[in-house]
């Protein structure tokens, strides 16, 4: 899969290690833990997003994203409602997997697949059991870890994610697409968002 192989040939932003990308463990059934729809309102980002991710480092990743995109479904975690979320952030992202118990490729891990989030959108501290890697596609986004500053990420800088370490990020002025893998097994529904916002 040429995501983790450009995920494996980079070091972390912050760490300058490298991730350890784990062995194909092939999973034992399809399981449907995400809200699915052809509508979600950051997807008249996609075009633009895709535009600027060509022009980028990970041309070649992009090309192969856009290519694929046909048999990907886009999603929203569902446990991220109107009681814990803000119209913003529930308008301005959504996800599509490529490998992992739901994906096209039927994986227990490593799970992988594009975050899409539209323009100034921010995703909330969390945090979850997997450990997880970022790879932008666009740049221009804004990272925070362990609920300190933030700092800027640009495409083609990895960010690694240790388990249930808080991490947010927030979009710039373009949309923000990125490839992002779980390097354990896991479950989307257990992501909780971090006490301090």
């Amino acid at each position: 899969m040429a995501a983790w192989a450009a995920v494996a040939a980079r070091t972390d932003k912050i760490t300058g290690e490298r991730a350890t990308i784990p062995p194909e463990t092939p999973a034992t059934q399809f399981v449907e833990e995400s809200r699915y729809q052809d509508a979600f309102g950051v997807l008249k980002h996609l075009d633009t997003a895709l535009t600027l991710a060509k022009q980028g480092p990970l041309a070649g990743l992009a090309e192969l994203f856009e290519a694929v995109l046909p048999e990907l479904r886009w999603s929203q975690n569902p446990s991220y409602t109107a009681e814990n979320c803000t119209p913003e952030f529930l308008d301005g992202y959504a996800y599509a997997s490529f490998s992992g118990p739901e994906g096209p490729i039927l994986l227990e891990q490593p799970r992988g697949g594009f975050l899409l989030m539209g323009p100034g959108v921010a995703y909330p501290d969390h945090e979850h059991l997997a450990s997880e890697v970022y790879l932008p596609l666009t740049g221009n986004v804004e990272w925070r870890l362990d609920q300190a500053e933030r700092f800027p990420v640009q495409a083609g800088e990895l960010v690694r994610h240790r388990s249930f370490q808080p991490h947010a990020t927030r979009a710039g002025d373009i949309p923000f697409l990125s490839f992002v893998g779980w390097l354990e097994p896991g479950d989307r529904a257990s992501i909780s968002f971090s006490q301090a916002q």
